[in-house]
């Protein structure tokens, strides 16, 4: 009896800690993409001489900022996109 007790306490440890762990590693994992998400002013300018140069050809985009990923580069001109048609549309009325 005492014994199955301690296995059983043991066992419930082990489960809080492993879920202490996760979210620990979630928080983690949460801060570091933030951090990596974020565009510095460089890479800023890179992509704009980058769009002068070839377009909107994500490809060749891509290439140039190196520092970020065919995804991470699709998705900051799709966000840029919308963006700038926010304005010109608030700018319109």
């Amino acid at each position: 009896m005492l014994q199955q007790m301690i296995v059983e306490a043991l066992q419930t440890n082990y489960i809080l800690l492993h879920e202490i762990h996760l979210s620990i590693h979630t928080i983690l994992k949460q801060q570091n993409k933030r951090i990596k998400d974020k565009w510095s002013e460089e890479e800023d300018q890179l992509m704009s001489i980058a769009i002068q140069l070839y377009g909107y050809n994500i490809d060749a985009i891509s290439m140039v900022v190196a520092s970020k990923s065919y995804a991470q580069v699709y998705q900051r001109l799709r966000y840029l996109r919308e963006r700038s048609a926010k304005k010109l549309n608030l700018q319109g009325l």
